[in-house]
């Protein structure tokens, strides 16, 4: 995309007004009230809301049920006052990649709620989950960094006002935002915090205005939907819509093979976990039939870890097969190099009541020693074969020279059993062939 320079000056109350639209309940009644209610309306919104220009970033795993909702009472509304719609996503993993347009239209019809890069699958070929934290990087990558090039492109060196859906409760979110200018292009403005609305005075009006209790927007694996006041919702939609949701659970079932540490809500707290102890299992059921019939990996998972959060890993795959192939391979793995196959019987930073237990046996070769640094560890699983072999280019040379000789010698002995395995299951194929 050529980068646009501005041609002639613009007065104020004809600059673009960009509202990021996020489809939660927010944004939602931020753009409702401002269409239909002329008090609430700023100045700096044309009359003919020519210079309103509404944006949706696109992650690839909104739940449907929202982009319905959007389709049925948001866009009529947009059509009706000939207001521009853009929607965005990302074009793959990198900012590099660029972004795409989905639509630019002033008479929408539909979403395009599948994006073109969604998020998780990024998530997916690196056997990764997002994870709580302070700042939501899944948010920025997936929703803020295709707007900010879309209005990047868009706008060029223009001054433009830029709407979010902050509620007056988000003073944090706000002061952290407002001080991201773009070079002094963008103009923040939140709406909501400006009128004193709430998450909840939001709810209150979209169900006087539409009679809809209008669901958070979120992706199907977010894991801060699983805190105490969104989890009854999330639930709800797990249950309701399980085909949509089966492939997350499979997803975590993976990163938890690479990671025992790694549940979606954090370590020893699974989705798989929590959905069976709400009873919540339809989905788990098409994820396990659906795993069934899925090719599976033998992974190798070395993480050289510099300081207890500070580790570089490396990811490969050293055996395909049937689910049930791959099992027995990693059994007999076990049997040539004399090491048993173990879960842990405690995952770390678990909750000392009511924490995961570990599913998935492992062929540990080392396991690392916390409160030394550097430390190694290194350990087989099982898996469906969804990440992708991975490691920095300069893990094997740190790798090596860290590892001492007891683990160099046991790592040979695995390679050792490794060919045998795989040969005697060439041989066995080749015999099925022949009969």
């Amino acid at each position: 995309m050529q980068r646009r320079t501005r041609t002639t000056a613009e007065p104020l109350d004809l600059m673009p007004y960009v509202w990021s639209y996020g489809m939660g309940a927010e944004s939602t009644a931020g753009i409702l009230r401002m269409l239909t209610d002329p008090s609430a309306r700023p100045e700096t919104i044309a009359p003919d809301f020519s210079n309103l220009v509404v944006v949706i970033a696109q992650t690839g795993d909104e739940w449907s049920t929202t982009g319905r909702l959007v389709q049925h009472y948001v866009l009529p509304l947009l059509r009706k006052h000939d207001i521009r719609l853009v929607e965005v996503a990302r074009n793959g993993p990198t900012r590099k990649d660029g972004v795409a347009v989905l639509q630019d239209t002033r008479q929408p019809y539909r979403l395009h709620l599948d994006g073109v890069y969604k998020l998780s699958r990024e998530n997916r070929v690196t056997g990764t989950m997002p994870q709580l934290g302070g700042v939501r990087k899944c948010s920025q990558k997936a929703k803020g960094a295709p707007q900010d090039a879309w209005r990047a492109n868009e706008f060029g060196d223009r001054t433009y006002i830029h709407a979010i859906g902050f509620n007056v409760h988000e003073g944090t979110r706000i002061t952290r935002d407002s001080a991201y200018s773009m070079g002094g292009q963008r103009i923040p403005t939140y709406p909501l915090h400006e009128w004193g609305w709430s998450r909840q005075d939001c709810l209150d009006y979209l169900y006087r205005k539409l009679g809809v209790a209008w669901p958070k927007s979120c992706c199907r694996h977010c894991p801060y939907a699983g805190n105490k006041s969104g989890w009854p919702e999330q639930l709800a939609r797990f249950a309701a819509l399980p085909t949509e949701a089966a492939q997350h659970i499979i997803d975590e079932y993976v990163c938890l093979a690479l990671n025992p540490r790694s549940g979606l809500f954090g370590p020893g707290k699974s989705l798989i976990t929590r959905l069976h102890r709400d009873q919540v299992t339809e989905p788990i059921t098409l994820a396990v039939a659906r795993m069934k019939t899925m090719p599976w990996a033998i992974y190798r998972v070395r993480r050289l870890y510099y300081a207890p959060a500070n580790a570089a890993r490396s990811v490969d795959s050293v055996l395909l097969g049937g689910h049930r192939t791959v099992h027995t391979a990693l059994t007999e793995l076990s049997r040539l190099v004399d090491v048993p196959l173990t879960k842990n019987e405690e995952i770390a930073g678990a909750p000392a009541r009511d924490g995961d237990r570990d599913t998935h046996r492992r062929l540990w070769l080392r396991r690392r020693s916390d409160g030394t640094y550097p430390t190694q560890e290194e350990f087989y699983a099982v898996a469906p074969a969804q990440a992708l072999d991975k490691e920095l280019d300069s893990f094997a040379d740190a790798w090596a020279d860290h590892t001492d000789e007891a683990l160099a010698r046991l790592e040979r002995r695995v390679d050792t059993a490794i060919a045998v395995v795989q040969q005697t299951l060439v041989e066995g194929q080749g015999r099925s062939n022949a009969a």
